[in-house]
């Protein structure tokens, strides 16, 4: 086995890499470009050429806003970063102002002329996308909105980053991050260390929880502004993911008719700690035992072999990946726990970042985020009028992600030959499973009638916490004794600035992932049909692509409950191993 030690990027070659300066002077440019060209097209018919010219700007801020995120994982000033991002923000609304202008120029030509417009331009799809731009983004209340949103954001995460919880295990009291924390309180060896962080933190969590509700009370109060009377938020969301109602509640729907299943293992592990029902800390705790040690060169070779099974470009691409410099997997205080892939589509390249501590957890997360890599590297860098992220529907993208993750940790278990180990990994899949289909389920009920609440005023941090609690006791089926009461401070998307309801599209890549797994065993046209379905990202709707490349209707619920039969097999295989001593 070749042997890699844990990595750090390169930066350096994309964009300004660490170089601020150069970085501030290149956005400083694009703005200066973007008025030149809001100038020019106020005054004449802009063609080709100029389209062309305002797509490659659109291509540098994406790369710019990926270099941003980057950017937040290293040593560098915070009160920077948000400057850049506001920048970033006010770029990005400049070209939806411009993009409008467009839109009206159009619509003011007579039929006569716009043939003869629409004649000289060989790029079709800039037609149809500038007709496709909604005309809400151009108003001068969402520009001011999504400045608010991206500065909450930035507040949310500097209050976090300034945390700072007691340590107060062993011989000394010292002071550790919210990121350590976290990690410690679910993954440290020893169980009393485990509890005593878990409790420090929610303890600090604690005094600062009026702040965090400010933060989220303003930011839902904000998003319920923008979209249209008798229209909710969820409504709106489900449009940009791609799959209507029906598709949702045919998913809710077999996830309640299977919550009796998903119960049956949380009984057994409370059998296993002799206690009558396990607390949700209990239950998410992974460390109830020690996973056997998972290192860098151990997962990527996994990875990259799993994988290699269904596509070998896949093997090739993961090794690449490595070898390039993509990935940075060095545990460091300025990462926020769990971790992102940043696109950099016209350089054809991506950059990953995660903290990686050997365990079967963090291996899983790395095969994550080289599964947004990989449909990253499937999508076609043609020149385009839209950002990536107003086209690129969450439900998609948490497709290749979840599907490289579950090919890999289905080849690890099924690698065991030694019943106790197989059993551990079982255990780790559950709960992953667990987590999605009833730890995200209960963050979308809270969401969804926090939404609802909100419109008849703020929610303090009593009830919202109180909302949690509730929302989390529906999705577990009342099958715990108690239940996480920061989870909607813990739980970084609730706070993203662009992504309201970021969860039941974990819960449906989670599910159809589990699905074209199981297609592609028995397909021999799979990799062709997988990577189009990639490649098509935002050409139509993702049920669309689903029934086309696929022919699978969502809304049916057979198709979902193939899903939740492979985690029932899981369930019961480690039951009966838990009956056989093991």
């Amino acid at each position: 086995m070749e042997k890699i030690n844990t990595v750090v990027w390169k930066l350096d070659n994309i964009q300004s890499g660490l170089d601020l300066e150069r970085f501030k002077d290149r956005l400083r440019f694009i703005n200066e470009e973007l008025t030149k060209f809001e100038t020019i097209i106020i005054s004449k018919k802009v063609f080709e050429n100029e389209l062309i010219i305002l797509s490659k700007m659109i291509k540098q801020i994406e790369s710019a806003e990926s270099l941003y995120y980057c950017l937040t994982t290293e040593d560098v000033d915070q009160n920077l970063l948000s400057i850049l991002i506001e920048d970033i923000s006010s770029l990005k609304s400049k070209v939806r102002v411009i993009l409008s202008i467009l839109q009206v120029n159009l619509f003011n030509m007579s039929e006569e002329q716009f043939d003869n417009w629409s004649n000289c331009i060989n790029q079709k799809t800039f037609l149809s996308e500038i007709v496709k731009v909604r005309e809400r983004l151009s108003k001068v209340d969402k520009t001011i909105s999504s400045e608010s949103l991206n500065y909450l954001a930035g507040t949310y995460r500097q209050i976090k980053i300034d945390l700072k919880v007691r340590d107060i295990y062993g011989r000394r009291e010292k002071e550790i991050s919210f990121s350590k924390a976290n990690y410690l309180a679910f993954n440290h060896p020893d169980p009393t260390k485990r509890i005593s962080v878990f409790e420090e933190l929610n303890q600090t969590l604690e005094t600062r929880a009026n702040r965090f509700a400010s933060i989220y009370n303003q930011m839902v109060s904000l998003r319920i502004k923008e979209v249209e009377k008798n229209v909710s938020m969820l409504d709106e969301s489900l449009k940009l993911n791609g799959i209507s109602k029906q598709i949702l509640n045919a998913m809710w729907e077999v996830l309640d008719t299977n919550l009796t299943e998903f119960s049956s293992y949380i009984r057994v592990k409370s059998e296993e700690l002799g206690k009558d029902k396990l607390s949700w800390y209990q239950l998410m705790s992974s460390t109830y035992e020690v996973y056997p040690p998972i290192n860098f060169s151990e997962a990527i070779n996994g990875i990259a072999k799993s994988l290699g099974n269904i596509n070998s470009n896949i093997s090739d691409f993961v090794n690449d990946a490595i070898k390039n410099g993509w990935v940075d997997a060095e545990p460091r205080n300025t990462k926020q726990p769990g971790g992102f892939c940043a696109p950099f589509l016209a350089e054809g390249e991506s950059r990953i970042s995660l903290s990686y501590f050997d365990t079967i957890d963090s291996a899983r997360r790395l095969a994550h985020e080289l599964g947004h890599a990989w449909h990253y590297q499937q999508m076609k860098d043609a020149p385009s009028l839209c950002f990536t992220d107003d086209f690129f529907e969450m439900t998609m993208a948490e497709t290749a992600s979840i599907f490289f993750e579950t090919v890999y940790i289905d080849y690890v278990i099924q690698s065991t030959n030694v019943l106790s180990v197989k059993k551990t990994y079982l255990k780790s899949n559950i709960q992953r499973c667990l987590n999605y289909l009833m730890n995200i389920r209960g963050a979308f009920l809270f969401e969804e009638k926090f939404y609802e609440l909100r419109k008849n005023g703020e929610l303090d941090a009593v009830q919202i916490e109180q909302l949690s609690i509730e929302c989390q006791d529906q999705a577990y089926g009342n099958s715990l004794s108690e239940y996480e009461p920061f989870v909607w401070i813990k739980y970084e998307h609730f706070y993203q600035a662009d992504t309201p309801f970021y969860n039941y599209p974990y819960i449906f890549g989670f599910l159809f992932s589990i699905g074209i797994v199981e297609i592609a065993k028995s397909d021999g046209l799979f990799n062709k049909k997988f990577q189009e379905f990639l490649s098509e990202t935002g050409v139509m709707p993702l049920n669309q692509l689903v029934k086309k490349h696929f022919n699978i209707d969502l809304s049916k619920p057979d198709f979902w409950q193939g899903s939740i039969n492979k985690l029932s097999n899981d369930i019961q295989e480690y039951i009966e191993l838990q009956k056989k001593g093991f």
